[in-house]
């Protein structure tokens, strides 16, 4: 039976009522405690109602890593006024028409100030000069109750690399049914200090913001990305817990001096592969238990393995499916494949999104039985673990024959040397598409990797060539850019 599910900010005021001295989201700026953070979301959105922002009126909000911003996100929720999250380094009107159909919204909010008087500037369309809100602490505009945690609340792009952008509409509900079932599974404690490093408009970031004030855990947001800067803050704030790519935790790994991770305990993973052997090492550098997660924007959370589960169960896959979430592997020809059989990954449950912007894109995404086929590639193992394998629509098809990115990459992450790495299939006359991949590693090494790979892959697996580069083009959410890395090769090629 699933657990009750409330809305943010009426776990927000249960928090405040429970522990109001609780310092709840901090920055560069200094921390709020959780009584300071309601009093600045209730007088915040009594602020934007009275300019005119009303429940179900979409806002356009550049996701910052701060606390003003986290605050401003906050009043949005309290007045059920959806959130578009857009990436703050561009300019919001090209996230609005660069998905399909372009996107309108009538609000725009930036937020901006300091812990003491921060403020957001509220842009309507066609008024030329915006309308500067200080978010003060009392003195508010009552706000009808918002109550619905089933409405609209997020807009989340996708990442697009593969054509024009969708946006994704997330619920509340959708955001802390997977807390709730995440509870046990993460090693949450309530005097965990969290590091929100992660972009606010990708869902893996969101869900920390969320997940402090569900789970009642503090929580610092950084605008750094820098290892040395982060490994700075995680010893200065104590940090204990933090989401992350591997590349983040890689280059943490590589970087941390002796004690300085100490606070460290506990850290989902997701968002691209890695090795056993990295696995170990992030967990040794940082003194952590990594617990691999699987998500996306279309549905929050999908499977998590357990923290208490042992470093060899933890790092062979991505997890049972979620509690609350059914999940089946479907094969090509549409059966549901047993177990060990590999096919389409595809979920329903409490944090499938509501839809795309597009209907047309929700009824090609889910299916008449409410299942949202994720478009990866997995297989369930006897234990129930599911074990991803590739993006459906990133198989390289040669002579005929379906060849896995993901188990290139993997033979190739094995190798001595090699930092990431990254393998498409580009079209060829004679074959239908080749395989080819990119790399990050030293010349020394490039020079031994086919010989390695031979004992590791199969003839057709073979990459026809291996460019060598200092750096992976990545997606906003710390993915490879799987098409960037095509036109690369490709210029390399003609080169």
């Amino acid at each position: 039976m699933n657990p009750v599910v409330h809305t943010l900010c009426w776990y927000l005021h249960s928090l405040t009522l429970e522990k109001p001295g609780l310092p709840l989201l901090g920055d560069e700026t200094g921390w709020l405690t959780a009584e300071r953070v309601e009093r600045f979301v209730e007088a915040g959105a009594g602020l934007l109602y009275a300019g005119g922002l009303r429940p179900g009126t979409p806002a356009v909000l550049p996701a910052r890593r701060s606390v003003v911003t986290a605050l401003a996100l906050l009043c949005l929720q309290r007045i059920g006024a959806p959130a578009i999250l857009t990436d703050p380094r561009e300019d919001p009107r090209r996230a609005l028409d660069g998905c399909a159909p372009p996107l309108s919204a009538p609000f725009r909010l930036e937020a901006g100030g300091e812990l003491r008087r921060p403020a957001v500037l509220l842009f309507r369309a066609g008024e030329p000069a915006p309308l500067c809100l200080p978010l003060a602490s009392s003195g508010c505009t009552p706000v009808p109750d918002c109550d619905d945690p089933a409405a609209p609340a997020f807009y989340l792009f996708t990442s697009g690399s593969s054509g024009r952008k969708k946006a994704v509409i997330l619920s509340q509900g959708n955001l802390v049914s997977n807390l709730l079932d995440s509870a046990p599974l993460g090693g949450y404690s309530e005097d965990d200090v969290a590091l929100g490093a992660l972009p606010l408009d990708h869902v893996f970031g969101l869900a920390l913001l969320t997940g402090a004030i569900v789970l009642r855990h503090r929580l610092y947001l950084t605008a750094a990305t820098a290892p040395e800067a982060l490994l700075q803050i995680i010893a200065r704030e104590k940090i204990t817990r933090m989401n992350g790519v591997p590349s983040l935790y890689l280059t943490m790994a590589k970087k941390v001096r002796a004690g300085e991770a100490r606070t460290l305990r506990v850290g989902y993973i997701g968002g691209a592969p890695w090795t056993a052997e990295q696995f170990r090492h992030i967990e040794s550098a940082l003194g952590m238990t990594l617990v691999p997660v699987y998500g996306m924007s279309e549905c929050v959370g999908i499977s998590c393995a357990c923290w208490r589960s042992p470093q060899a169960e933890r790092m062979a896959g991505v997890g049972l499916f979620y509690p609350a979430n059914q999940g089946k592997i479907l094969r090509e020809d549409g059966g549901e494949a047993l177990p060990g059989e590999e096919g389409e990954v595809c979920v329903r449950g409490p944090m499938r999104m509501l839809g795309y912007h597009d209907p047309a894109q929700t009824a090609r995404a889910v299916d008449a039985e409410g299942f949202l086929h994720t478009g990866d590639l997995g297989y369930v193992d006897g234990r129930g673990v599911l074990r991803l394998t590739g993006r459906k629509k990133d198989v390289i098809i040669r002579n005929g024959v379906n060849l896995s990115p993901r188990r290139i990459e993997e033979a190739l992450l094995s190798l001595p040397g090699v930092g990431a790495a990254a393998a498409v299939g580009l079209p060829d006359e004679r074959c239908g598409e080749l395989p080819w991949a990119a790399v990050v590693c030293g010349e020394d090494a490039l020079s031994r990797l086919m010989g390695g790979l031979s004992a590791r892959l199969s003839k057709n697996e073979l990459p026809e060539g291996i460019l060598r580069v200092d750096a992976l083009p990545m997606t906003g959410s710390g993915k490879p850019d799987k098409q960037a890395v095509k036109e690369l090769i490709r210029q390399w090629r003609k080169a």
